[in-house]
């Protein structure tokens, strides 16, 4: 039997208004905000940086597979291209190679996230979040129902921004009006493009102890929001409780490490180096 606001049903006890929730999937679990009040803890947030970096140097290794074995086939300079390395070919046949190693790179940290329980996660959260928008209180059989998109999903933000960096960025050198057509287009499309990476990549169906964390995580937000709905805070302290800088701590310190396997990835991934 669920307690609190998991096991209410729409009366007087329901609150009429409701926060703007923030949230996002960490590790373990479900961290959904308000300005006010968060339910994760500091390690599990920063934690969570730190495994999103280790999920990047897991699509940079496979992104150094795939671009080797399409350079055997094809002769395209793509490992150095990945590297960063200086080759000696044209301004646009570099171009091309480079936007094929970045969406190869970013497909594939797409599909890292996809076969962790990270991605389940996500969608437990997305599920109760749409449930205390719609109904005011999140019950198990009332969010198994509900989407895992989510059209406030940061993920929708990426779809917008991304392709200015993926694709116009090294465009701008060869073909400048194009590169600003794929900004605008990338940034019109977001909702639609961003609802597809979520429906099939970041976000996958809940098993029932991942959709209770998400659940238990409801419960504790809303009991929050009904002692203090009017809470004002400065807004450093509601940046902490929505996770962000706690976040951005694992994902530096990660993002140091990544850098440092970066540079050797080249030697480490030398077969032949290996097999002697």
């Amino acid at each position: 039997m669920e307690s609190g606001y998991l096991a209410v049903q729409y009366n007087d006890t329901v609150p009429t208004s409701r926060p703007r929730i923030g949230g996002t999937a960490v590790v373990g679990g479900v961290h959904l905000s308000t300005p006010s009040f968060g339910t994760a803890s500091f390690w599990q947030l920063v934690v969570t940086g730190l495994a999103l970096m280790a999920m990047g140097g897991a699509a940079l290794v496979g992104s150094y597979v795939v671009l080797w074995s399409v350079e055997q086939i094809t002769g395209a300079p793509l490992i150095e291209v990945l590297l960063q390395v200086a080759v000696p070919t044209t301004a646009v046949q570099y171009v091309i190679w480079q936007i094929v190693a970045n969406l190869v790179s970013f497909f594939l940290f797409l599909l890292v996230i996809r076969l962790t329980p990270l991605a389940a996660y996500h969608g437990a959260e997305h599920k109760v979040v749409h449930a205390i928008e719609r109904y005011g209180y999140p019950t198990r059989a009332i969010a198994r129902e509900m989407p895992r998109v989510h059209r406030r999903c940061g993920t929708t933000l990426l779809a917008g921004i991304l392709p200015a960096f993926l694709i116009a960025a090294p465009l701008l050198l060869v073909a400048p009006v194009l590169a600003l057509l794929v900004v605008l287009l990338g940034w019109i499309s977001r909702y639609r493009v961003g609802a597809l990476i979520q429906q099939y990549l970041t976000t996958k169906e809940p098993n029932d102890n991942q959709l209770t964390a998400g659940l238990e995580a409801g419960h504790r937000l809303l009991d929050d929001w009904r002692r203090h709905p009017h809470a004002a805070l400065s807004p450093l302290v509601s940046l902490w409780h929505r996770g962000f800088v706690q976040l951005f701590i694992g994902v530096l310190v990660g993002s140091q490490l990544l850098h440092w396997a970066y540079q050797y990835l080249h030697i480490w991934l030398d077969w032949e180096l290996w097999l002697g």
